[in-house]
C-alpha cells in the first residue's frame, strides 16, 4: 500500500483548486453561486458614504433580488431603447437614475391595464430583467454627489467647484456664447436653450442638474452669472430670467434638457461599480436626447421590436 498516496492526492486537490482561483473561479462553491442584484445593492450601500435612504423612491421596480445578474447596465433613465440595448449586451440588471414607469416615484395606480407598461413589463420579465431605481443615493454619495462628479468630469470642471458648495464653480472668464457653445460641443445637446445676451462676461456658473423650480432657482442666481439646469416651466424660472434679462440684469440661464444635464453621472456610475463588483461586466448605457429640431431632423430611438 502506498502509505503517500493520499497526501499526493491532497496535494493535486490543491493544486486544482489554486489553479481554479488563479484563473478568477474561486472555489466550486463559490464558482456555483452566482452573483444576485440583492449583493449587488448590499455593496452600493458600503460604498456609497453615507447612511442609505431607505425611504424615497430608491428600489427595484422590476425583478427581485434573487435575480442572478450577468450583467450590469447603467444609465439615465430606464427607457425602452435603454432596455433594448441592455438586453442586446446581456446586461439584465440596469441601474437606472430615473424612473421604468413614467413618474419620478414609478407609480403604477392609473397604468396596469396600460398597453405600453405590459409590454414594457413582458419585455423585462421575458429577459429576466431588474430594473433598480438609484436615484436619492446616487445624489448622496460621498464626498460629491455622484451625478455632479460625472458632470465635471465631463466638462473638465473638477479644479473650478467651491469646496463649500459643490454646486458652484469659478470658471476661467468667458461669455455665455462661449460657455453654451462649450456643453454643445461636450454634450452633444442639440435642443439646448440660453437665456440671456451671448457676449455677457460668465465667470460664476452655478449648476442645478435635472429639475429647477422657480424657488431655488431665483435664488441661485443670487450666487454666480448664470444658472445651467437640466429642465424648468417655461412660466416661472424661465420667465423670471427673461424678464430679469429685460430689465437690464447681467444674469443668464441655460436649459441643457434633464437627460443631457444628468447621464454623465450615470456613466461615472458605471466606473463606481467596477471598483466593487468584478465578476459580471458592467457598461455605461446612454440614451438618446428625447428631442430633434429643424437642423437636425433626426430620429434616433430604437423603434425595432423584440421578441422574446
Amino acid at each position: 500500500m502506498d502509505r503517500n498516496a493520499p497526501l499526493r492526492r491532497d496535494v493535486i486537490a490543491g493544486g486544482i483548486a489554486a489553479a481554479a482561483v488563479g484563473a478568477g473561479l474561486g472555489s466550486p462553491a463559490l464558482a456555483a453561486k452566482p452573483l444576485t442584484a440583492g449583493e449587488v445593492i448590499a455593496r452600493m450601500q458600503q460604498h456609497i458614504g453615507a447612511t442609505w435612504k431607505a425611504q424615497g423612491v430608491d428600489g427595484f421596480k422590476a425583478g427581485a433580488p434573487e435575480t442572478a445578474v450577468r450583467g450590469i447596465g447603467t444609465t439615465m433613465m430606464a427607457t425602452f431603447d435603454a432596455l433594448k440595448s441592455a438586453a442586446r449586451q446581456g446586461l439584465n440588471m440596469v441601474v437606472t437614475h430615473e424612473p421604468t414607469y413614467w413618474s419620478h416615484p414609478d407609480t403604477l395606480t392609473q397604468l396596469q391595464d396600460d398597453p405600453l407598461y405590459r409590454k414594457k413589463l413582458a419585455f423585462l420579465r421575458a429577459h429576466n430583467m431588474v430594473s433598480f431605481h438609484f436615484h436619492d443615493n446616487w445624489h448622496a454619495l460621498k464626498p460629491v454627489d455622484g451625478i455632479n462628479h460625472g458632470t465635471q468630469q465631463l466638462m473638465g470642471w473638477t479644479a473650478y467647484m467651491h469646496p463649500e458648495d459643490q454646486r458652484l464653480f469659478t470658471l476661467p472668464p468667458t461669455t455665455l456664447g462661449a460657455l453654451a457653445a462649450d456643453f454643445g460641443r461636450k454634450m452633444h445637446a442639440r435642443t439646448m436653450r440660453v437665456v440671456g445676451d451671448p457676449a455677457l462676461p460668465v465667470r460664476t456658473v452655478y449648476e442645478s442638474w435635472g429639475y429647477c423650480s422657480a424657488f431655488p432657482g431665483i435664488t441661485l442666481l443670487d450666487h454666480a452669472d448664470v444658472l445651467v439646469i437640466g429642465e424648468a416651466q417655461d412660466w416661472d424660472l424661465i420667465a423670471y430670467v427673461q424678464d430679469l434679462v429685460a430689465m437690464g440684469g447681467k444674469k443668464a440661464l441655460i436649459i441643457l434638457g434633464h437627460v443631457k444635464s444628468e447621464q454623465w453621472g450615470m456613466r461615472y456610475c458605471a466606473d463606481w461599480l467596477k471598483g466593487f463588483v468584478p465578476e459580471v461586466p458592467v457598461r455605461y448605457v446612454p440614451i438618446v436626447e428625447p428631442y430633434w429640431n429643424l437642423d437636425h431632423p433626426t430620429l434616433e430611438i430604437d423603434t425595432k421590436g423584440w421578441s422574446a
